[in-house]
């Protein structure tokens, strides 16, 4: 029978926590990976955020880098108006980025593919979101952004959006 040391029990026990720390972060690891390939699958094509350059434009590209996911960035609500903008179907626009937040909004919403919209913004209250949804947004996210919540707002935003696409290509195709 093997007898061991109490300080050599304890280095022992320190071992096997390690090793069960590091597995236990490759099964996690392996789990995200599963989940970035099912969003994939699904052809995500990625999302448009209009804000200024800085720490919180930073933590949003390193939400959706986690994630796997595309994110392009502009610095002006001039790109969001370009056709080009209207692949993405989930928009992040920055409420700070201008006063007239409201019109930029309105104008976004009223794409053809009516993109989820997703208003950045430091406050957040009851006014606020109602103003936001009059305006043809659907969620709030409160910056500095947290990962957790921008992943879910997205995969919410998309899924809907997904839908919604169905739906109104349904609604087309019926006379």
């Amino acid at each position: 029978m093997l007898t061991l040391s109490s300080e050599r029990l304890l280095q022992v026990a320190k071992v096997v926590d390690q090793f069960q720390g590091m597995v236990s972060g490759l099964r996690s690891s392996a789990q995200q990976r599963m989940r970035r390939r099912q969003m994939n699958r699904d052809g995500f094509p990625g999302a448009l955020a209009i804000m200024l350059k800085g720490p919180g434009r930073d933590l949003l590209q390193a939400a959706f880098c986690d994630a796997g996911w595309g994110l392009t960035i502009a610095d002006t609500f001039a790109v969001a108006l370009d056709p080009v903008a209207d692949r993405f179907p989930i928009i992040l626009y920055e409420r700070e980025l201008s006063e007239r937040w409201r019109e930029a909004i309105s104008l976004i919403s009223s794409q053809p593919a009516r993109p989820y919209l997703i208003l950045l913004s430091s406050s957040s209250d009851r006014n606020l979101w109602d103003e936001l949804v009059r305006c043809g947004g659907f969620e709030i996210l409160r910056t500095p952004v947290d990962r957790v919540a921008v992943q879910r707002a997205v995969k919410s935003g998309w899924s809907l959006w997904r839908n919604q696409q169905k739906l109104r290509i349904a609604a087309e195709a019926c006379p």
